[in-house]
């Protein structure tokens, strides 16, 4: 794939708000622990931090599977918009029957391009799970 300086430009923005995902969850797993935790400097608390957490993003997102007309609607996958415009940055996954996260993709793009997955080491997607999870799906 021969990527452009656009799509690379998204891509770094993409590498920004993982690290800084991954940076907020070890401080909510260390305020679970510890009652507080360092983050950006300074000392919060655990519902400092998860608050921090769901005031993050623009927008939250669910819809449904197909289903005929007057059926339910369930939530089945979830967007979690967390910047946009050149470049955009989201999570997408898949909701168990709960409406619970069951997977977190990280993707991409700038003006122009589609949407491209960040590959994830293990920490980096156990990090998104856990960003995920402080977030309400259902009804």
């Amino acid at each position: 794939m021969n990527r452009t300086k656009t799509s690379d430009h998204a891509m770094q923005q993409a590498k920004a708000q993982l690290a800084a995902i991954v940076q907020l969850a070890e401080a909510i797993e260390t305020a679970q622990a510890d009652g507080d935790a360092l983050f950006e400097g300074q000392s919060h608390s655990l519902d400092e931090l998860e608050d921090r957490a769901r005031e993050w993003p623009l927008s939250v997102l669910v819809r449904s599977e197909w289903v005929s007309p007057g059926s339910e609607l369930t939530p089945a996958e979830y967007e979690i918009l967390l910047c946009t415009g050149g470049p955009a940055v989201r999570l997408r996954g898949d909701l168990s029957s709960y409406g619970e996260p069951e997977t977190a993709f990280l993707e991409y793009q700038d003006w122009f391009t589609a949407w491209d997955c960040l590959a994830l080491s293990s920490d980096e997607s156990e990090a998104l799970a856990r960003f995920t999870s402080l977030f309400w799906f259902g009804e």
